[in-house]
């Protein structure tokens, strides 16, 4: 419906030794740092927009000036940001660059959550992903660069472990890449992440979400 052109343009990818796979196994633990910091930040900050007097119709105006703040020196954190998420696979940032990203776009939609905007986190959280996969990228490669697959690879290694959905992110990047290499990368990164955060917090993002509606799934189908 809009337009022939896919969303991520992704450059070609091979691992380039088994010994990397532990280095994609931490890259999941560090994402799982991640949510667990972006879920406490967004309960945090809803918890403390509710006890201020800022009434429910205007809470939304004010997160939109923090967020326009926030964009005024990084309008990257605007919109659904694949274009950012593009710049990071083709490795054209920079470390510090992806870094402030990441704080910036975090920044960004903790604000938007906690002060009730109508959005979601899936794009946000592929975007958080891949800066956080970039920057990983960037030190493992300067520490090991002979065993180093490229920071592409953990780019998009990074997307698929944050939003912590483990079937529909490992299905969307080998739906993207077609890779059964990178695909195992991001097994094992997404399933470090997902048991990492579960285990410390209780839910991934997507179920904590539904937990704060009252749908909680760890009862079963039935319930």
């Amino acid at each position: 419906h809009f337009g022939d052109f896919p969303a991520f343009v992704l450059p070609p990818n091979q691992i380039v030794s088994f010994f990397e796979f532990p280095a994609f196994a931490l890259l999941g633990l560090i994402s799982a740092v991640m949510a667990i910091v972006f879920m406490r930040a967004v309960a945090f900050t809803q918890h403390t927009v509710q006890r201020t007097p800022i009434l429910a119709w205007a809470q939304p105006a004010c997160g939109g000036l923090l967020v326009g703040l926030i964009a005024l020196v990084f309008p990257h954190v605007l919109g659904v940001g694949y274009e950012a998420t593009n710049d990071a696979l083709h490795g054209r940032f920079e470390l510090t660059f992806l870094i402030a990203l990441l704080v910036a776009k975090t920044a960004a939609t903790v604000i938007s959550l906690g002060f009730n905007f109508g959005c979601g986190v899936f794009s946000p959280s592929l975007f958080l992903g891949a800066m956080l996969g970039a920057a990983f990228g960037i030190v493992a490669t300067h520490v090991f660069p002979d065993l180093s697959s490229g920071y592409d690879a953990y780019t998009i290694v990074g997307m698929g472990a944050v939003p912590g959905a483990p079937i529909s992110t490992i299905l969307m990047v080998f739906e993207l890449t077609g890779n059964y290499e990178i695909t195992i990368a991001v097994m094992i990164a997404t399933v470090m992440a997902t048991l990492a955060t579960q285990q410390v917090f209780g839910h991934s993002l997507f179920t904590w979400q539904l937990a704060g509606r009252g749908l909680d799934l760890k009862g079963g189908r039935s319930q």
